[in-house]
């Protein structure tokens, strides 16, 4: 029996679907960097850390359940873990988790809206409410071709959209390189405070912990669905592979924000202080970098959303998508954006490191009757 070849292309293309997804409005923009991590000064490296494991866990724990199982849905991955505590139990929490995260999805989806809000306005000058709405009309014609055309949208993006973040981050960390103890030092005594969101009120575990906790929500019926209907192995080392560009920038983000803190400390899109700390004609091209970063999550998050009550390609799909789509603009013209991550981002967290703890009781439950089947089945 042969073995079936890897794809490196498709490798580097889920990959970049991941990292698509990842990066989105909080993360382009820096502004969630900055409330996760470098808010933390000293400490910055355990968030990123936590984070890290919960998402290569995660994430391995949904691409596998979702090919072994078959799904057709990816929203259907959160009744296979809820199960492990009974059929009663599972159908309830598994209704619970599988709305919960597809309305946190479209809330995130809002959260974008208002990135392209901050960016085209702090950046261009533009009036309140064009980012929202140019950002709208793209993602809803894309979400429209369903997950094939998403996956292809995604994965010529990611990959530009980290280099960008890294050729930024490492140059501004280099300047600021000089600054980065002291300003680190001054983090710790908490002399930004009145100036810097955090989440995870000063405990770098908590933080690390909401942080992987919303990343699970997003990826959760995404990640579930491409594991059915790809190779899981390529979708696994493309996912790794994610993660070590992901988190590789995050640390590099973190040195940057902190060496040139009396710059990003207010701002509601650091990304752009440090690139006008290089040129002023980067910081134009960057914001329109963020705005790409800010497209890539905002996709498969309406999607996600859509999706949980509607069916591809039929007529209610595309109606849905269009009204969602709408409604979701309009909310992001009203409300800021910096208060919507603090505060969405932080509740949801939390509820999506519940969900981790279903997950490990699942998957050592079916560790243990996978090694009792290969023992029983073992020839004498």
């Amino acid at each position: 029996m042969t073995k079936s070849k890897l794809s490196l292309m498709s490798i580097i293309a889920l990959s970049g679907a991941c990292i698509s997804f990842y990066i989105g409005a909080g993360f382009a923009t820096m502004q969630e960097v900055v409330q996760y991590d470098a808010s933390y000064g000293s400490m910055f490296p355990v968030v990123i850390l936590v984070t890290a494991i919960i998402y290569i866990y995660t994430n391995l724990s949904f691409a596998t359940n979702g090919n072994r199982l078959g799904l057709e849905r990816g929203g259907e991955i959160y009744r296979v873990y809820c199960s492990c505590f009974g059929d009663k139990f599972g159908k309830y929490a598994s209704i619970f988790f599988d709305i919960f995260s597809a309305f946190f999805c479209y809330m995130s989806f809002v959260v974008m809206c208002g990135g392209a809000n901050s960016t085209l306005t702090q950046q261009w000058g533009l009036p309140k409410g064009t980012g929202a709405v140019g950002l709208t009309i793209l993602v809803v014609c894309t979400v429209i071709f369903g997950l094939d055309g998403i996956l292809n949208a995604l994965s010529k993006i990611g990959p530009l959209i980290i280099v960008m973040i890294l050729i930024i981050a490492g140059i501004t960390a280099v300047t600021g390189w000089p600054d980065f103890m002291g300003n680190m030092a001054s983090i710790d005594a908490g002399n930004y405070t009145d100036v810097m969101q955090q989440v995870g009120g000063g405990n770098p575990l908590k933080s690390g912990a909401s942080y992987g906790g919303f990343v699970i929500l997003w990826f959760a019926a995404f990640l579930a669905e491409i594991g059915a209907k790809n190779k899981l192995k390529e979708v696994n080392i493309g996912m790794l592979l994610s993660a070590l560009f992901i988190f590789g920038a995050s640390t590099i983000c973190c040195i940057a924000l902190i060496g040139h803190i009396n710059i990003t400390a207010e701002a509601d899109i650091p990304a752009l202080e440090l690139a006008n700390q290089i040129a002023p004609w980067l910081a134009q091209v960057f914001a329109i970098i963020i705005c790409a970063g800010i497209y890539t999550s905002a996709v498969p998050l309406l999607w996600t959303g859509v999706r949980r009550i509607s069916k591809e390609n039929s007529t209610r799909y595309k109606i849905v998508t269009i009204v969602g789509g709408a409604l979701g603009c309009i909310i992001a013209c009203f409300v800021p954006y910096k208060g919507l991550i603090n505060v969405l981002y932080g509740i949801n967290g939390y509820l999506g490191f519940i969900l981790i703890f279903f997950m490990l009781i699942y998957d050592i439950k079916a560790l243990i009757t996978t090694k009792r089947e290969r023992k029983c089945n073992k020839p004498e």
